[in-house]
């Protein structure tokens, strides 16, 4: 949700497009017999997680979960190891065609988001620090603020200037960049979507649907923002 509220339409068309296309160019990974294996390999190591807070009962139970937790963890690494080439290849043909759905424009302003993401992080968490300091509010009074967090986050994201940017972009080439360790370095995706001519949008964003879209989302954008300000971002 703090991703899709700081881009624009043309780029949530992009990030949609890319996340859809992994289905339309036999990816791996998202295929019925790697995908599942990979899906309920996660599963299985979410459920063997060690409880917090436990008690006595549930120290003994956390230490039965080491070892199982440990095999599910050492085969779901083999498993990425093993399909990594394919899935790097993966998230490069779906930048191809979050391209064409989006236009090349927005695939290429959907990675320079992408770069800035950690300044994102910074001022979730600040504000999260600052609703706990604030302590306890009405539920009038948490919705209202809920509602700002997502204002606050837009209207920063756009004030990063172009040189800003060019900044984050040498850095990140510097560093490897990676949304995670399956996709490949953000700069070399945003290189290769700078090879050849720009296409143009074949998904052109309308006034009308974005509302809908928005209206749609509302309940949940409160929600999440809700969360976000009482919890922070977690790990």
């Amino acid at each position: 949700m703090p991703l899709w509220e700081v881009l624009t339409p043309g780029e949530r068309v992009a990030l949609l497009g890319h996340e859809l296309a992994h289905y339309a160019n036999g990816d791996t990974r998202n295929g019925l017999v790697v995908g599942t294996a990979v899906r309920t390999l996660s599963l299985w190591h979410h459920a063997l997680q060690p409880l917090p807070h436990p008690s006595v009962i549930e120290m003994v139970v956390n230490a039965f979960y080491v070892v199982p937790r440990l095999l599910v963890r050492g085969v779901l690494a083999l498993l990425v190891r093993l399909t990594s080439r394919a899935g790097m290849r993966a998230e490069y043909l779906a930048d191809r065609l979050a391209a064409r759905a989006a236009s090349t424009q927005a695939a290429v302003g959907l990675m320079d988001r992408l770069l800035i993401t950690e300044a994102l992080g910074v001022l979730l968490r600040s504000e999260a620090n600052r609703a706990a300091l604030g302590g306890a509010r009405s539920t009038r009074e948490a919705t209202a603020r809920a509602d700002e967090l997502w204002g606050l986050l837009t209207a920063y994201a756009a004030s990063v200037p172009e040189h800003e940017h060019e900044r984050q972009r040498r850095a990140g080439a510097r560093r490897g960049h990676q949304v995670d360790a399956t996709h490949p370095p953000t700069h070399l995706r945003r290189a290769c979507l700078l090879v050849g001519e720009p296409v143009a949008a074949a998904v052109v964003p309308q006034a009308r649907r974005t509302e809908r879209i928005a209206t749609e989302l509302a309940a949940a954008r409160t929600e999440v923002a809700r969360r976000l300000l009482r919890y922070g971002l977690g790990d």
